[in-house]
């Protein structure tokens, strides 16, 4: 009885497609890479709605004869290796021969190339991975693919496509870094015709991130000297100490001309900025890095984002180095002292910048646990000042004062209590936000000048698509064109903070709560969101603010956790005090 058959071919192209075409940024990417390894000086490309519609790349590359067009359809070709030795040495930016019979198996296909000196060029039209039509064309020399209808034969995969913003945002991202990477190729982005961007070609990398970003983005950063480490060469530039962001989407690591994700990059780079950066926040970066192909195999992803490195210790600490050298520079301009290599290289896993004040450590099994979510509390076993009652439970705790200006001490009825401040602030701003939220009237600080703030692509798109949910929650935000938007006010919780940055910090919030579009959830994220930029983090003890603190967290509905789930209070019983003493 037959168990194991071959595929047809037709399965095998869309089993093959679904490694490499995830989304309509897929696509692009695969295909502007072509053309860099085509040898093109200019790169035009265009999409219609989120690219599922339309996209079209065209170069002035060496273009193909009608041979070696037929040949690029069929999988496993190519021109950027010969033996497999060459995988080891790879320059290209594609090489495993995928990327069009992938994307020809599942769209509507047209490719039209012309190679230099050639008195007419080929069309080759192909429909769900077979081929049409095969004619002679007359267009210039280079290469254009269109391709339409992506998926229209595998609607299961149309189906995990996210809204058209969000997909033509992942094109706008995956142009910009590529754009990023070969400077010296002029390239344009339209979207539906209409232009969105257009990038010159230049050496100066900083006339291309001008170009991309705009100058504002560009004031944010400095450039990175051309420092060498452990053989490997690090250029670019490196964001100014206190400019970051909340996520890494404003980080470009760029290998030997390949944007990549690797976190031997990225961690030692967030080590080195452990002082210049508030806890959680990350650097803006666009580093070139030139190493021998050798010491990594970028063949482990058949999209070709990830890499393996042969000494990754190597790397990070040639990161780390030149980010340090680099603050190193800002802090003494004269003539920094050469920073030593570490003995060890810096850790992997990403560290947090301490807190402005040294907490005390907590000791191992201290016994200290968080008070329960619902609690029935005695009078107090000793005699001593109390709170003004205004609810029972506030008759239950004594206030002894405050500590290192975060937490707030009392005595409960069955031990000792440590409040933070912090956690206690933001329950307490949370439930208000809440309740006004439902109201329909959360209170707004308006600017006194309205701020018209251009957003990275994804964020951009992710303000439009929550517009109505950010509009009743305290913001005043309206489209200005393009990706940029003009604010005019902030909750009142957020008042007196930077705008553009508050506005960016709610949007990474906000996805990584994975609510955006869900009205139902969005909106509570949203309250969350705002609570935790605007919790207090501390404050110089002071009876009639701490006893006001305590009495408007035990009136919440939810008074022993923040809505972040961590504990208000935590409390050591008498008798594990009366243990640790013997």
């Amino acid at each position: 009885m037959e168990k194991i058959r071959l595929l047809p071919d037709e399965v095998a192209s869309q089993v093959a497609a679904g490694e490499v075409v995830e989304r309509p940024a897929s696509v692009v990417k695969e295909l502007v890479e072509n053309s860099l390894d085509a040898g093109a000086s200019r790169i035009v490309v265009d999409f219609v709605r989120s690219g599922s519609q339309l996209i079209r790349v065209a170069d002035d590359g060496f273009g193909m004869d009608r041979e070696d067009a037929l040949l690029s359809l069929e999988r496993h070709a190519t021109s950027k290796i010969r033996s497999a030795g060459d995988l080891a040495t790879v320059t290209t930016m594609g090489f495993r021969g995928e990327a069009l019979p992938s994307i020809a198996s599942v769209s509507r296909f047209r490719l039209v190339t012309r190679s230099r000196g050639a008195d007419a060029g080929t069309e080759i039209l192909v429909a769900g991975g077979k081929i049409e039509s095969v004619a002679d064309s007359g267009e210039a020399p280079g290469t254009s693919i269109e391709v339409r209808s992506l998926f229209f034969n595998v609607p299961a995969r149309k189906k995990f496509l996210r809204g058209e913003e969000t997909e033509a945002a992942h094109i706008i991202h995956q142009m910009q870094s590529l754009a990023l990477a070969h400077p010296n190729v002029a390239m344009t982005l339209s979207r539906e015709s209409r232009k969105i961007w257009q990038a010159a070609a230049s050496d100066d990398l900083g006339v291309r991130l001008r170009d991309l970003f705009g100058e504002d983005f560009l004031r944010r950063l400095l450039p990175l000297e051309s420092v060498e480490e452990n053989g490997i060469t690090l250029s670019g530039y490196l964001s100014k100490p206190g400019e970051s962001r909340p996520d890494r989407d404003q980080q470009f690591m760029i290998l030997n001309g390949r944007v990549i994700q690797c976190p031997a990059f990225f961690q030692p780079l967030r080590e080195a900025y452990a002082e210049a950066l508030p806890r959680g926040r990350h650097p803006l970066a666009v580093l070139r890095i030139s190493m021998d192909p050798a010491a990594f195999d970028c063949n482990v992803h058949p999209a070709k984002r990830e890499i393996r490195l042969h000494r990754p210790d190597l790397v990070r600490q040639a990161v780390y180095l030149a980010a340090r050298r680099f603050l190193e520079r800002l802090r003494t301009p004269a003539a920094p002292t050469p920073l030593s290599a570490p003995a060890v290289p810096p850790k992997t896993t990403e560290p947090e910048s301490p807190p402005a004040e040294p907490a005390p450590a907590r000791p191992k099994n201290s016994g200290a646990t968080p008070l329960p979510l619902v609690a029935a509390f005695e009078p107090p076993p000793q005699a001593g000042w109390n709170l003004e009652a205004q609810t029972g439970d506030e008759e239950h705790f004594q206030l002894i004062g405050g500590l290192n200006n975060r937490w707030i001490l009392m005595q409960g009825p069955d031990g000792l209590v440590l409040l933070s401040i912090r956690a206690a602030s933001e329950r307490i701003l949370f439930e208000n936000l809440r309740r006004e939220m439902q109201s329909g009237s959360v209170p707004a600080q308006r600017l006194l000048i309205p701020e018209v703030l251009e957003l990275p692509v994804k964020d951009a798109a992710w303000v439009s698509e929550n517009l109505p949910i950010l509009n009743t929650s305290g913001f005043s935000l309206e489209p200005f064109g393009g990706n940029t938007f003009k604010l005019e006010a902030l909750p009142s919780a957020l008042s007196g903070r930077d705008a553009r940055s508050t506005l960016l910090d709610i949007c990474e919030l906000l996805r990584a709560s994975g609510s955006l579009g869900n009205p139902t959830l969005a909106g509570e994220s949203l309250a969350r969101s705002v609570s935790s930029l605007a919790a207090i983090e501390g404050f110089s003890y002071e009876e009639s603010r701490a006893r006001q603190l305590v009495r408007e967290l035990l009136r919440c509905e939810l008074p022993y956790a923040s809505p972040r789930g961590h504990p208000t209070m935590i409390q050591w019983s008498f008798f594990e005090l009366e243990r640790k003493f013997h």
